[in-house]
């Protein structure tokens, strides 16, 4: 699979913001495989990590119109979202130890 340019995703994504679902689609396809290489080396558990891609995707989705071609690449501006996202889902996650518990 070839990767789009910068360009093809900023226009799809500008597309997306516009709740243009084929463009959604595209979006998807073209970089599902890196996000998902972001998010399953953060969370190794496979369910959790394809819980936390597709709320990636939602954000995407949701945020598109946010997205600003002067400040970021779009894989950067994507993979930002799917780093921060399976990050949180780290911390939330993460066991309280006896220290911190109340009595």
């Amino acid at each position: 699979m070839t990767k789009p340019p910068a360009a093809d995703l900023s226009d799809l994504l500008a597309r997306v913001a516009a709740r243009d679902r084929e463009a959604f689609a595209a979006v998807y396809k073209a970089t599902s495989a890196k996000l998902w290489g972001i998010v399953v080396r953060i969370l190794p558990r496979r369910a959790m990590a394809e819980d936390v891609l597709q709320d990636v995707y939602v954000r995407i989705w949701e945020r598109a119109a946010t997205f600003d071609p002067a400040k970021a690449s779009p894989i950067t501006w994507m993979a930002t979202i799917a780093r921060n996202r399976a990050i949180d889902e780290v911390r939330r996650r993460t066991p309280v130890s006896i220290e911190d518990a109340p009595e």
